[in-house]
C-alpha cells in the first residue's frame, strides 16, 4: 500500500530490468542512474548548446533511442509505455535534476523536442523495378537474408510501370548490402543500381509536430538558407529524417537545432505528468504474467492501423536543388494545409520525385498549391490519387528484427495488393496502397 521507488544503476539490460521490476511493483517511478545528467535536446558533444530537458515523451525518447541517443536503451522506454512507470534519469556524480520520461512533452506548445545525427550511412537506389505487387519483398527479403538493418526505406509513386526503391544502410554493411541488392535485381530487366556512401540522416523529433502545421518546411528551409542539399526525406507522425552529404552533416544538425530553438526554455512547460489511471488500477500479477511470458529482446509489434482518409500527391520533376522542398511546403503550410507522410526519393540527372499526403477534403487546395509552384520551378507536372490508403506497422524492435518489413510486404503481395509509397522511422513501417484495397491490406 506504500509508494516507493526503483533504483537502478547503469544502462541497457539493466535498464531493461528495472522498469520491468518497476511495473510488477507498481512503483511510483524507475531511477537510472548514469554518467550523464539527463537528457538533452541533442547530443551536447556535437552541439555544445545543447539543453537537458525536463521532461519528454515516451515516444519522442523512443524515436531518440533508435535515432542512437545513448542515455536510454529503447526496450527500456518501450516497457515504460507499456505499463506506465515514469523514468527518472539522473547522473551517478551530481545532484541535478535530471529527466523524467513520461507520456506528455515537456511543453506542448514546441512541435521538436530533440534532434539527433546518424553520421555512418550508404544510399542505395534501386530503379527501374516492376511497380507491381511483390517487387519490394523481392528486394528486401534478401536484404533480410544477410541480417542486414535497413534503416531509411523510401518507394515513391511509379511512372510507366516502373519505381524507384531507395534505403539506407549502415555504412560497413554496404558491399554486402549490393551483393544482395544485384542477386535481385537479376530478375528485372531495365533497373540499374547507384549508391553514395557518404551521406549522413539528420533528424528530428517532436509529439508537437502531430498537431502543428509548418515543421517540415521550417525546417528545409534552415537547410536551404545554409545552402544544403536534401537527398531523401522520410516522415512519420513525430519524426523528420533528411539525408545530406556527409560534409554537410554537423552543420546541417547545428543549423536545425538552432532554428526550431531547441538550446532555449520552451516558453510554457506542462504540468506534472501522473500513471494513467488505468495502469494504476491493473492487477500486478496480470504484469507480471505479462513480463514472464515477454521475451526482453523480441520483437514487439504494438498496432497495425488504416487510414482511409488521405489523398496523395505528387509532383514530378522538381530540380533536385537546395530549397526546392522548402519552397514547396512553405506554400502547403502557407494555405493550412496539413501534411502528413512525405517521402522524396534520390534524384537522378538534375531532378526529383516528391509525393505527400493530405487530408481528402484538402486535396483540392493541394492540387492548387502543386500547380502554381510547378509555373516558379521551370518545369514538372503533378498528379494525384483522390483517396490512399496507408497501412502502418508499429513497435519496437525494428530497427533490430530484419524481417519486419519483409512481412509486411509478403503479406501484401499475397494478397496481390501494390504498394504505391513506402517510409519507416525507426518504430514505424508505413506504406500506402491504391484506396479501394486499404482494409484487404489491414
Amino acid at each position: 500500500d506504500e509508494d516507493f521507488n526503483i533504483t537502478t544503476l547503469g544502462r541497457g539490460g539493466s535498464d531493461t530490468t528495472a522498469v520491468a521490476l518497476a511495473a510488477v511493483l507498481q512503483a511510483e517511478e524507475c531511477q537510472i542512474y548514469t554518467d550523464v545528467d539527463g537528457v538533452y535536446t541533442t547530443d551536447p558533444r556535437n552541439v555544445p548548446d545543447a539543453r537537458r530537458v525536463s521532461r519528454i515523451g515516451y515516444d519522442e525518447m523512443l524515436e531518440l533511442a533508435s535515432l542512437g541517443a545513448g542515455v536510454m536503451h529503447s526496450r527500456s522506454i518501450e516497457f515504460a509505455k507499456k505499463f506506465g512507470v515514469p523514468v527518472h534519469v539522473r547522473s551517478s556524480a551530481t545532484d541535478a535534476p535530471g529527466t523524467l520520461i513520461v507520456a506528455q512533452p515537456e511543453s506542448t506548445e514546441q512541435p521538436v523536442s530533440g534532434a539527433a545525427l546518424t553520421k555512418e550511412e550508404a544510399r542505395v537506389t534501386v530503379r527501374g523495378v516492376p511497380d507491381v505487387p511483390g517487387t519490394s519483398h523481392d528486394v528486401f527479403s534478401r536484404i533480410a537474408a544477410q541480417a542486414i538493418t535497413v534503416d531509411l526505406m523510401l518507394q515513391n509513386v511509379g511512372e510507366d510501370a516502373k519505381a524507384n526503391i531507395s534505403f539506407t544502410v549502415p555504412k560497413g554493411e554496404l558491399q554486402q548490402t549490393l551483393d544482395a541488392v544485384k542477386q535481385a535485381c537479376e530478375s528485372f530487366t531495365d533497373s540499374d543500381i547507384s549508391y553514395d556512401d557518404n551521406v549522413s540522416k539528420v533528424s528530428v523529433v517532436g509529439l508537437g509536430m502531430a498537431r502543428q502545421t509548418g515543421v517540415a518546411d521550417k525546417m528545409f528551409r534552415t537547410l536551404a538558407n545554409e545552402g544544403i542539399n536534401i537527398h531523401m526525406i522520410t516522415t512519420s507522425e513525430i519524426k523528420i529524417s533528411v539525408l545530406v552529404d556527409r560534409d554537410n552533416a554537423m552543420r546541417s544538425l547545428r543549423a536545425v537545432h538552432q532554428s526550431f530553438g531547441l538550446h532555449e526554455e520552451p516558453p510554457e512547460i506542462a504540468s506534472e505528468e501522473t500513471m494513467p489511471p488505468a495502469m494504476r488500477e491493473t492487477d500486478p500479477s496480470v504484469i507480471a504474467e505479462m513480463l514472464r511470458n515477454t521475451e526482453l529482446e523480441e520483437l514487439t509489434i504494438d498496432d497495425i492501423s488504416l487510414d482511409e482518409s488521405q489523398a496523395r500527391v505528387t509532383i514530378r520533376g522538381v530540380p533536385d536543388a537546395p530549397g526546392v522542398a522548402a519552397k514547396v511546403f512553405e506554400q502547403i503550410a502557407a494555405a493550412g494545409i496539413f501534411v502528413d507522410m512525405i517521402v522524396q526519393n534520390f534524384g537522378r540527372e538534375g531532378h526529383a520525385n516528391l509525393s505527400f499526403t493530405v487530408p481528402q477534403e484538402q486535396l483540392a487546395a493541394s492540387l492548387d498549391v502543386a500547380e502554381t509552384l510547378i509555373k516558379t520551378l521551370n518545369g514538372g507536372y503533378v498528379q494525384h490519387a483522390a483517396k490512399v490508403a496507408k497501412l502502418s506497422v508499429s513497435g519496437i524492435g525494428l530497427r533490430s528484427h530484419t524481417g519486419v518489413a519483409i512481412r509486411m510486404f509478403r503479406a501484401l503481395t499475397k494478397a496481390e495488393i501494390n504498394v504505391d509509397m513506402v517510409n519507416t522511422s525507426e518504430v514505424q513501417v508505413n506504406v500506402v496502397v491504391d484506396g479501394a484495397v486499404g482494409k484487404q491490406g489491414l
